[in-house]
Formats: structure tokens, sequence, C-alpha cells
């Protein structure tokens, strides 16, 4: 029998520290761990590994801490791209995320809270737009539905034409090589200014750039611009974040280019490993456990981070929103009557 080396209680639940059998690795306890919860009659069973590879850690948890709304978080001043807050870890503490040095892929199904982690990031992102900091790019081929209350904190706002939007995203690859030019020689990862701020492109439904436009040569536009994007622009500050319902491969040509990815509430098994890696939801990640009252829900996923983190972000209101916008609106805000054209 694996030896019982240590328990910890609060009240969520127990973390059992276990001494693993010879042959045995931490990711046959992540595919017992849901059994096992049953089996004492708790809610869910998670098990990470150690730094000790002869040990694995088994929660079994009571209660669960991500059950209530977050609220809006307060807004630095200087944003930290190495850690925005964005709501809560499952352990009660502050989650953050790290931005610098990474693109952001958000999946989740309707309803499942992928404009709560959107507006989280754009959140903490606004003090940084205020200063001039940060440039936020946001393209929502909904025709704006999802994103246009936060107008004035965009430096573009590309939505409903896919031309325009494949012209914007082309727009962003020529400022990406040139600040790479620019940066040659001089430094390997660039640091926010106002002179060379962090550009944030926002993408409300990938798929809807990557599968469901007709015209072929746009599709191929925007395809190639965001491959340039996701494999060249980390270095010098131009990142990208981007949200989508379906995860299946056709519709997610990238997904290996997004080293930060978060899985909100899925419909099936098997789209969680499509959307955060193989074997993630033997390791913990339920993404189509999530109840669909539990909305901001999800599990983020790091590349070379095996362990899953289940968090719930925080959940903004459309007067939220509003007021985000009448706060922080960029300095330099050029936009017409609250919109500003694409091209």
């Amino acid at each position: 029998m694996p030896q019982l080396l240590r328990v910890r209680s609060d009240r969520f639940g127990d973390e059992l520290t276990v001494r693993l059998l010879p042959g045995q690795i931490p990711d046959d306890w992540g595919q017992a761990a849901e059994r096992l919860a049953y089996a004492f009659r708790l809610r869910t069973g998670q098990a990470r590994s150690m730094a000790r590879p002869d040990r694995v850690v088994l929660r079994l948890v009571r209660r669960d801490p991500l059950a209530g709304i977050v609220a809006p978080l307060p807004v630095a001043e200087v944003p930290d791209v190495d850690g925005l807050a964005l709501g809560v870890h499952e352990n009660g503490q502050p989650y953050r995320l790290r931005l610098a040095g990474s693109h952001v892929l958000i999946a989740g199904a309707t309803g499942s809270g992928k404009g709560s982690v959107l507006w989280s990031l754009i959140r903490s992102l606004a003090g940084g737009i205020r200063s001039g900091l940060v440039e936020l790019w946001a393209f929502d081929p909904k025709g704006g539905m999802e994103l246009a209350a936060g107008v004035p904190l965009f430096a573009r706002f590309a939505y409903d034409d896919a031309d325009s939007m494949a012209g914007v995203l082309e727009e962003a690859v020529k400022r990406m090589r040139l600040r790479a030019a620019r940066l040659r020689g001089v430094t390997r990862q660039h640091v926010p200014t106002a002179e060379e701020p962090l550009i944030v492109l926002v993408i409300d439904e990938l798929a809807a750039l990557t599968a469901y436009i007709t015209d072929r040569k746009v599709r191929d536009r925007i395809k190639e611009a965001l491959g340039l994007l996701l494999s060249q622009g980390r270095a010098v500050g131009v990142h990208v974040v981007a949200a989508l319902q379906d995860p299946r491969k056709d519709m997610l040509p990238f997904r290996d280019l997004f080293p930060t990815r978060i899985g909100l509430r899925l419909t099936e098994p098997e789209q969680v490993d499509m959307v955060l890696g193989d074997a993630a939801r033997d390791r913990g990640a339920l993404c189509d456990r999530i109840p669909e009252s539990s909305p901001g829900v999800g599990f983020v996923v790091l590349d070379g981070v095996r362990e899953p983190v289940r968090v719930r972000f925080a959940y903004l209101t459309d007067d939220d929103i509003r007021q985000l916008g009448r706060e922080y609106r960029r300095l330099c805000d050029d936009t017409d009557d609250g919109q500003e054209v694409a091209q």
C-alpha cells in the first residue's frame, strides 16, 4: 500500500502527502483522484507532483472555495505584467497571471465567463492604458457586442468587417517588425515605455477570424498575420489574448503558440485536452464538470507546468466597464464619437 506521510486540513478540504509505490507516477493518481474523492463522499479530487519524485499530493475538496462571485479587483497605476491580478486562486489568494513573454488563449462554452477573463485582464491593464504604457487593440467579430463598452480604452477597435480586421492585424505585424529592428542587438526582452508601449491584441472570438470567414484570401491574410504575431511578438512586447467557443483543431490552428491557456466550462471531456494540452484532464482540469451556475471558474495551464490551477475570475458588470472607460480612458483619445475607424 502507498504510505500516507502527512495530512493537512483547512475549511475547504484535506491535502494528503503520499509516498508513491515503485512504478507509480503522479499521473496515475491524477486519473484516480476523482474516484478517491467520491469514495470519501467529497466534491472533487486532484493530484499534483512535488519536487521529490517519490511523492504526490492529493487534494480532496469538501467545500468549494470559489463558490462566490469575485468582485472587480483594484487597479494598479502601473500594471505588473509579470503578475496581473485577475481573480482568486483556489487557495483563497489573489490569482496573478503573467503576461510578459506570453500569449493567452481562453476557451469556454456559451455563458462560461470568457468576458470575465477578458475584462479582468483589461481592467488590470487600465492604469497603463491611461498613462500610455499600454496600447489595447480590440477585435470583436460579433459586431462589437462584447467589447464596444470599452472603446475609450482602445487604441484600435476593429469589428464586423473581416477585411478591415485583417488590415489592422497586418498593421500590428508592421509595428512588431519595426520594433524588432530597433531592439535588435540592444535587448532581448522589451520593457514598456510611453515611446514603446506594450501592445495587447484582444480578440473576442478567434474562430470567427480563422474559420468562419468565407473569403479565402482574407482568411489566409488573417492566419498569416496571427501566425507571425504569435511566433515573433512576445519578445518585442506584442501580445495576443484570444477567446473562442469551439476548440476543435480546424478552429484553433495556433494552440501550441499560446504558452498560457485557460479552460472555462466546456461541453465535452475531449475538449479539455484540445484546449489545455494532452492529459490535462487527467491532471485535474475538469472543465467539463464546471456547472453552468459558476461562470468565470476555470483552469489555467502554463507551458512547462504540469498541474493546472483552478481560478475564479472577477466579474465586471456593464456599469463597471463603463466606469472603467471613464476613469482610465487613453490620454490621447483620438476616437470619433466613441468609435475609432479600424483602418
